[in-house]
């Protein structure tokens, strides 16, 4: 089985915020989570598209 980091870190980064908001402390903006996600799909792009195009 094969963990992966990169879904599990924003997956606890989320319920992080969650549990903040929930008893009203505003760590985490909205702006600030969307940035990380939108950086980690960036990297997981760009990643996968050079692992499937090396040759064998």
């Amino acid at each position: 089985m094969k963990v992966n980091y990169y879904t599990l870190t924003l997956g606890l980064i989320g319920a992080a915020k969650l549990i903040l908001d929930a008893y009203g402390m505003d760590l985490i903006k909205d702006a600030d989570m969307n940035a990380i996600a939108n950086g980690v799909a960036a990297l997981l792009s760009v990643v996968g598209i050079y692992t499937n195009h090396q040759k064998s």
